[in-house]
């Protein structure tokens, strides 16, 4: 796969994200960077519905059925975490387009004959990878979801999720109940855009930051083991370098997007993990329902966390891979230039949460335990 053919595979991708991008921030006809009221049109609406589902859980909370008050419960934080995002989307639209454009430049560089030849079969496989998971998440996601609200809405007592006020229709039973259920429906499936696309997102930075820090470790580990290489090609090692700072100035921007947003996922997951497992705690015969949501929390948590520890882990991995090459055998201008990269690469880079709250497979653990344990403080509290 040609250099060529790489630029033209990534830009479907980039468009499909920035015309994405572009509709949750409704300005897809605009070609300026102002901001316009409509802009907060999809947030508002979410904001509307909120509201609606604040008074459902207060009016449920002393049902005798508790399950009930927990699968509003649980659609009141799915809220808060859909209307996170949406801001996140609105907020840091200029940086996620930096973001994608500065991607872009990593596919359409020019590099050194040696150094393309490991860059492009890597690609080819991140493309391939990067298109079979989005595939396979937005149909397993969708999947779920659809089932959990069929199965909801087959349960007395609940409703689905939370029914609005039409005061123009209060006297029209059926008029009413039907204009409910179409405006739940418009509301469940912005809701499902919205919570897939921000995966999306994060499935798409993870693979080709993965990619490119994998390129510098596989450069490193070949050629620079190569005494030939490394006397013949002098310019192998300042590509290493410059490729290297690239990759940490993008790594600042996504933090700087992601540093609120996934503590919003990290404080949003652990309270629908608590209450979801609560409900399967209280919950009179088996509920299909609940299991469903849990997976789709638990997993769409562990996308976060696999997102952050994939960061750390191929960051870290870059120091390793110069120290076992044959570094003894350059120059001594060289060796510190060396130095320099594995001193940068000893530095974890991946996301903390709000700056304090590394994301990776410890924090993910501990969200885990951590909503069991209140979990069955909550159930011992209310039994």
């Amino acid at each position: 796969m040609d250099q060529r053919r790489a630029v033209q595979n990534y830009q479907k991708l980039h468009n499909f994200f920035v015309k994405s991008l572009k509709f949750f921030n409704l300005d897809y006809f605009n070609q300026s960077n102002g901001f316009r009221k409509r802009n907060l049109l999809f947030l508002t609406i979410m904001i509307i519905s909120y509201y609606f589902n604040i008074k459902n859980v207060i009016k449920t909370y002393d049902a005798v059925i508790k399950i009930v008050w927990t699968y509003n419960l649980s659609w009141f934080i799915i809220h808060f975490m859909v209307i996170a995002k949406t801001f996140t989307f609105i907020y840091n639209k200029k940086q996620y387009l930096a973001l994608l454009e500065e991607i872009g430049e990593l596919y359409s560089k020019d590099y050194s004959e040696l150094i393309l030849l490991i860059h492009q079969k890597n690609l080819m496989e991140n493309f391939k990878l990067t298109i079979i998971i989005l595939v396979s998440y937005t149909s397993v996601f969708f999947l779920f979801e659809s089932l959990a609200l069929a199965y909801l809405l087959n349960i007395p007592g609940v409703q689905y999720p939370v029914m609005y006020d039409l005061p123009l229709f209060s006297n029209a039973p059926v008029l009413h109940y039907s204009l409910n259920m179409i405006i739940q429906f418009f509301i469940f499936l912005l809701f499902l855009l919205v919570l897939c696309f921000g995966d999306h997102f994060v499935i798409l930075f993870g693979l080709h930051f993965r990619c490119e820090l994998k390129t510098i470790s596989e450069i490193s580990e070949i050629y620079l083991n190569d005494s030939n290489t490394i006397k013949n090609e002098k310019n192998v090692l300042r590509e290493i370098y410059k490729k290297h700072l690239k990759v940490l100035k993008m790594l600042e921007t996504l933090d700087d997007i992601y540093r609120i947003f996934s503590f919003n996922q990290i404080l949003s997951s652990f309270i629908c993990c608590c209450f979801l497992f609560y409900g399967t705690l209280v919950q009179e015969e088996f509920e299909g329902t609940f299991y469903m949501l849990i997976v789709l929390t638990v997993g769409e948590l562990f996308i976060y966390c696999l997102f952050g520890q994939t960061l750390v882990a191929n960051t870290e991995q870059i120091g390793m891979s110069i120290y076992l090459t044959k570094w003894y055998e350059m120059s001594v201008e060289e060796q510190q230039n060396l130095l320099f990269i594995m001193r940068i690469a000893q530095k974890p880079r991946g996301i903390k949460a709000a700056g304090l709250i590394h994301v990776n497979y410890s924090t993910f653990l501990e969200i885990l335990k951590g909503a069991a344990s209140y979990c069955l403080i909550l159930y011992s509290l209310t039994t």
